[in-house]
């Protein structure tokens, strides 16, 4: 089964196998109820028959799998092409001779990983590159085993896009593939398997990192830098691993001691987000989602600190988020007496994306993660929104007191690559922040986007009828009270603000200002100010990490 050249004249006799084998898969997939039992079938046609018969090597058998694995590829079929690479792992991935195994563990391991991108789920490819290092024998040849490592290296990875378990097990079960090669291979004296080893513990102290698990992470930081210790790269593999890799364990626990953000969502308490109730049993209701609601808060804070720790960790550039509060959310509260006479307060929320800005901010989050910081009392309107409307529009929210807000936002500009300034008014807190960024000289590095005021009495009015409706009473008929009280609310319903422009006084000294009160979503993503920052990040990625590293260190001065 000569198939080198395809222009040989047996190439063709190939294809036409090619053909029959895919043509034998569809009759037994009709003929066997069972989809596992049916492609048995053509596994065994194969090894069994068609192989003994063409009288070619091993490595020819695997070749003309391979040809398989492409075709059914080009057929969108790629679970089929997944299974073909199980049959490959079986027969060739621990075969003694590192001149079948190698060749069939590199190239299975880079069909798994293309065809992972166009398979429903990333799960399949995993099981197969797992598959192909279980059939690796501990005493295998080197070189043997280093393509194992690597084959379970990219399971790792795929397994960071699978669908896993919610919630901190979700965490755990991705760093699970990682553990494994620590298992494997700890104690290795080969440079390629420590440089894998060191790949290893590197990633699994990013993922203590999303846990929380601050000291675990330095912990194993410290063990990916010492993976090179004693080692001397020989010349003949240099060309087979990033000798650099050794070093970013060092570097992570350098830049670790210099991230200093809040573990928890200060002063976020249920009574914050609880709501008026009619009686004991909404209010312990109301009191059992509030609280929901902080868990959710705490957690999602914490995982946002632990993301922003991880990005600053591995040179992953981000982007900071500061915007008005109450650009996204209004929370209307007046004291009064509850349903039971006693102290209580009406209360009436409400929370949209339906802000022309918000298209920017998601054009960018393209090219660049983005960490958001919040108030602690918007968390209950933001996860109760996302419950029902989707996701959020940054990839990491910070809950913050007022007490750490500013010394926090002042450490994000400087962690931060891009700064995006999202306002539709001048406030205090958003000047002093704009002034924070000014002392850091980081005015070319961020992106002002200038927000219609959101002042027509049109939008406050529902707010402030169903504010005044609370406090008149539900069923009360007095209609012209409720109109009356209703007014008086109108200026609460929407604190006041003067519109924010181009020209404000309060944005000098910011070069790049978008003005999203009148061009179309899409014109303002193409804006140049918003293309030259997706180009930087771009131009970003394509550094060496250790020139990425090196950007953050020189601004936190490690």
């Amino acid at each position: 089964m000569a198939m080198e050249d395809p222009s040989d004249t047996s190439w063709a006799q190939v294809h036409e196998g090619i053909e029959a084998v895919i043509t034998r898969w569809d009759e037994a997939l009709a003929r066997i109820s069972d989809e596992t039992a049916a492609q048995r079938t053509v596994r065994d046609y194969l090894v069994d028959y068609v192989f003994p018969r063409a009288g070619g090597s091993l490595q020819d058998a695997a070749e003309f799998l391979f040809l398989i694995v492409q075709r059914l590829a080009e057929l969108e079929r790629a679970g089929d092409a997944l299974t073909v690479l199980e049959w490959i792992a079986e027969l060739y991935a621990g075969h003694g001779d590192a001149d079948v195994a190698v060749p069939a563990l590199m190239a299975l391991t880079d069909a798994a990983v293309a065809l992972a991108a166009h398979d429903k789920d990333p799960g399949h490819a995993v099981a197969v590159l797992n598959r192909a290092a279980d059939q690796v024998a501990p005493q295998a040849h080197v070189a043997i085993q280093r393509a194992a490592c690597r084959a379970l290296a990219h399971a790792a990875f795929l397994t960071g896009t699978a669908r896993v378990a919610e919630g901190d097990r979700g965490v755990r079960q991705q760093a699970e593939p990682w553990r494994t090669i620590l298992d494997r291979w700890s104690g290795s004296r080969d440079v390629i398997l420590r440089w894998r080893l060191a790949q290893a513990h590197f990633h699994i102290g990013l993922f203590h990192l999303l846990l929380g698990e601050d000291t675990s992470a330095d912990a194993s930081f410290a063990d990916a830098a010492a993976q090179s210790n004693g080692l001397a790269v020989d010349a003949a593999v240099a060309g087979e691993l990033d000798t650099e890799y050794f070093a970013r364990g060092e570097y992570a626990r350098r830049v670790l001691r210099a991230v200093e953000l809040p573990g928890r969502a200060a002063n976020l308490t249920a009574e914050q987000l609880m709501r008026p109730a009619a009686d004991r049993w909404e209010r312990g209701r109301e009191r059992h989602q509030a609280k929901e609601l902080v868990r959710a808060a705490q957690h999602r804070h914490r995982r946002s600190v632990g993301e922003v720790k991880t990005w600053c960790c591995c040179g992953q550039p981000f982007a900071l988020l500061l915007r008005n509060f109450g650009l996204l959310e209004w929370t209307v509260r007046q004291p009064g007496a509850d349903y039971a006479g006693g102290q209580g307060f009406h209360q009436v929320q409400t929370f949209t994306y339906q802000r022309r800005g918000d298209h920017v901010v998601r054009e960018l989050g393209h090219e660049v993660p983005i960490v958001q910081v919040a108030a602690s009392q918007s968390a209950g309107l933001e996860l109760d929104s996302w419950r029902f409307h989707g996701e959020p529009l940054a990839q990491a929210q910070l809950y913050l007191s007022n007490d750490s807000w500013f010394e926090t936002v002042t450490h994000l500009i400087t962690l931060a690559e891009t700064i995006i300034i999202w306002a539709e008014g001048m406030t205090p807190a958003l000047a002093q922040e704009m002034a924070a960024v000014r002392a850091q000289g980081r005015t070319q590095d961020a992106v002002v986007l200038i927000e219609k005021l959101d002042d027509d009495p049109a939008q406050r009015a529902p707010i402030a009828f169903a504010l005044a409706q609370q406090i008149v009473g539900e069923d009360s008929d007095d209609h012209d009270a409720v109109r009356s009280l209703a007014n008086d609310l109108m200026t609460q319903v929407r604190t006041s603000r003067e519109q924010l422009t181009p020209e404000s006084p309060a944005l000098a000294g910011f070069p790049h200002v978008v003005d999203v009160r009148q061009a179309p979503e899409p014109d303002s993503a193409q804006h140049p100010a918003v293309l030259a920052r997706r180009r930087h990040h771009q131009g970003l990625a394509e550094l060496p990490w250790d020139e990425r590293m090196a950007r953050l260190s020189r601004r936190l001065g490690t």
